[in-house]
C-alpha cells in the first residue's frame, strides 16, 4: 500500500461507491447504462488497482465504446497493453490521442519509451514536464513515482535530489517524507525510511499507512519481532485492514510459523479486494510446508471464487494443481490438469516443464525427454540451469538414480561454477545405488573443492552423514588413514 495514494482514499467515498455499484448491477443484469468516460476510467483503475485485470479491461473497452476519443480512457487503454507487454498496439492506441499536448498522454509517452529502455528519450520528456508545470512539487512527485513504477532507481534518487536541492527533506515536508519512505520500500532500503515513518507516526499515530509502512520496513530488516509489534498498532486502529493483515501473514511466514500464517491469510481472504493474491500466497504456504492435499484443494477453490482470471493466471493455477499431483504420486490426475494450462497458454514454461516431470513419473521417458528440452531451449541463458537442476531434484523424488547421475554430470560439464549441488546429488544417487566407491569419489571431490559442511536437506541418511564425515576426517588427518 503505497504511502501516496490519492485515488486509494477517493475508491472509499460514498460518490465512487455508488458509481461502482451502478456499474456492477450493469454488468449482472447485461443492461446498457450511460456512464461518463471518467467514471469508466475511475472504475478501470479501480479495478487495476485491485488486481483484477480483466475487469479492468472490459470496463475501459465499454468506455471506448461510449467515448472512443476519450483521452483518459485512451491513456488507459495503452498503459494496460504496454504493462502486459503488447508494446506495438499500446503504440497504436496512443496514435489514437488526438490532443498530444495533454499531460498524462506525454507521461504515457515516456512510459512507453522507458519500456524500450529508451531512458534518455524518457528523461527529456520528464524534463519538458518539470519545465511546464514550473518544477512544481507536484510534477516532480509524479516523475519520481514513474520511475518508481519502472524499477528506475537511478533516475527516480535523481528526482528525489531535485526536491532536496529545492529545500525539501524529510523533516519539513509530510509529502517529502512519503515519497522518500515509497522510495525506500521500492528499492529495499527499508533501513533508511524508519526514521521518516518515526517522525510521520508521531505526527500522524493513527494513521494506519505508516504502521503499515514501517512495519514493512522492519520485515524487509528481518525483524520480525518489530513488524508484528508495529502491525499491530495498525490492527489496534482497524482489526479488518486487509493491507495489515497481509503483512501479519507475512511475518508469521518469515519467521517460520506457517500454521499461524495460514490463519491470517484465512482470516484476510474474505476481506482482501484483491482474493487472487491471497489465494496465491495460501497455495504457496501449503506447498512449501508439504500440505499438498490442502493446496490442490485451495487451487480448485481459486479457480472457482476468482470467474475473472487471465488465461495465464489460469495455466498457472493448473500448474500449481498438477505439481500437487506429481507430489501425491497422483501422475494421471496431474497430466489432465497440466494440459488444461497448456490449452489456456501453450508457452507456459512451467506448465511444460511440468508435463516432462508427469510423463517421466509416469515413465514415458521420450515423451519427458522432449519435454524437457523444450523448457530448456525456451528459457534465457542465466536460467537453464534451473531447469536442469529441477529435472535432477525431481528424479531423486522419484528415485530415479540413474537419471540423477545423467541430468548432474550435465551441469557439471556445462555449469562448472554451480557444481556443487550436482555433485551433492550425485554422490547420493551412487550411495543409494550401493555403489559406494562412486559416491566416496564424489564426496572426495566436495571436500577438496573446500565444502566440509553437510546441511544438504536431501542428505539427511545417518549412514551418508557418518561416509562423508570420514572422509573429511581422513583427508584431516592423512597420517591416521
Amino acid at each position: 500500500m503505497p504511502i501516496n495514494n490519492d485515488l486509494s482514499s477517493y475508491f472509499e467515498e460514498p460518490e465512487f461507491k455508488d458509481i461502482l455499484a451502478k456499474y456492477e448491477g450493469m454488468v449482472n443484469s447485461h443492461t446498457p447504462t450511460y456512464f461518463d468516460a471518467e467514471e469508466l476510467t475511475d472504475i478501470a483503475e479501480y479495478y487495476a488497482a485491485h488486481g483484477e485485470s480483466k475487469k479492468a479491461d472490459e470496463a475501459i473497452d465499454f468506455a471506448l465504446q461510449l467515448h472512443p476519443n476519450n483521452t483518459d480512457a485512451l491513456v488507459f487503454k495503452s498503459r494496460s497493453l504496454c504493462i502486459k507487454g503488447n508494446l506495438s498496439e499500446a503504440y497504436q492506441v496512443m496514435e489514437l490521442i488526438e490532443d498530444t499536448s495533454d499531460r498524462e498522454v506525454k507521461f504515457l509517452k515516456a512510459d512507453l519509451l522507458m519500456e524500450e529502455r529508451r531512458l534518455e528519450e524518457a528523461e527529456l520528456i520528464h524534463l519538458e514536464l518539470a519545465e511546464m508545470e514550473g518544477e512544481s512539487f507536484e510534477v516532480m512527485f509524479d516523475i519520481i513515482m514513474t520511475y518508481m513504477d519502472a524499477n528506475q532507481k537511478e533516475y527516480a534518487a535523481k528526482w528525489l535530489q531535485k526536491l532536496r536541492d529545492k529545500g525539501y527533506n524529510e523533516t519539513n515536508s509530510q509529502k517529502f517524507r512519503d515519497v522518500w519512505c515509497d522510495y525506500c520500500l521500492t528499492f529495499g532500503e527499508g533501513e533508511k525510511a524508519i526514521e521518516a515513518f518515526q517522525i510521520s507516526l508521531d505526527e500522524l499515530p493513527y494513521s494506519i499507512s505508516h504502521w503499515h509502512g514501517i512495519a514493512r520496513c522492519y520485515l524487509m530488516l528481518g525483524d520480525t519481532e518489530k513488524a508484528l509489534d508495529s502491525i499491530e498498532f495498525a490492527l489496534a486502529i482497524d482489526e479488518n485492514n486487509p493491507d495489515a493483515l497481509e503483512v501479519k501473514g507475512l511475518c508469521f511466514m518469515q519467521c517460520g510459523n506457517t500454521q499461524e500464517a495460514l490463519n491470517v491469510f484465512q482470516q484476510l481472504l474474505p476481506l482482501s479486494k484483491a482474493p487472487s493474491r491471497v489465494y496465491a500466497t495460501l497455495a504457496g504456504c501449503y506447498m512449501d510446508s508439504d500440505r499438498m492435499p490442502e493446496a490442490k484443494n485451495i487451487c480448485r477453490e481459486w479457480i472457482k471464487k476468482c470467474p475473472n482470471l487471465t488465461a495465464y493466471e489460469k495455466a498457472e493455477i493448473y500448474t500449481y494443481i498438477a505439481f500437487c499431483c506429481f507430489n501425491l504420486h497422483e501422475p494421471k490426475e496431474g497430466m489432465e490438469y497440466i494440459d488444461l494450462a497448456l490449452v489456456f497458454e501453450p508457452f507456459f514454461r512451467g506448465a511444460i516443464l511440468q508435463k516432462g516431470l508427469l510423463h517421466l513419473q509416469l515413465s514415458e521417458d521420450d515423451e519427458a525427454e522432449k519435454w524437457f528440452m523444450k523448457a530448456y531451449d525456451m528459457s534465457p541463458d542465466d536460467e537453464q540451469i534451473d531447469i536442469l537442476y529441477n529435472i535432477a531434484n525431481s528424479c531423486y523424488f522419484l528415485q530415479r538414480y540413474p537419471e540423477i547421475i545423467r541430468w548432474c554430470e550435465r551441469i557439471v560439464e556445462e555449469y562448472p561454477d554451480d557444481k556443487m549441488e550436482a555433485l551433492y546429488l550425485i554422490a547420493t544417487a551412487y550411495f543409494y545405488m550401493f555403489d559406494f566407491d562412486s559416491s566416496k569419489k564424489y564426496l572426495t571431490q566436495i571436500y577438496k573443492l573446500g565444502n566440509n559442511s553437510f546441511d544438504q536437506e536431501y542428505l539427511n541418511d545417518e549412514r551418508f552423514q557418518y561416509m562423508f564425515s570420514f572422509i573429511v576426517q581422513s583427508k584431516s588427518n592423512p597420517n591416521e588413514q
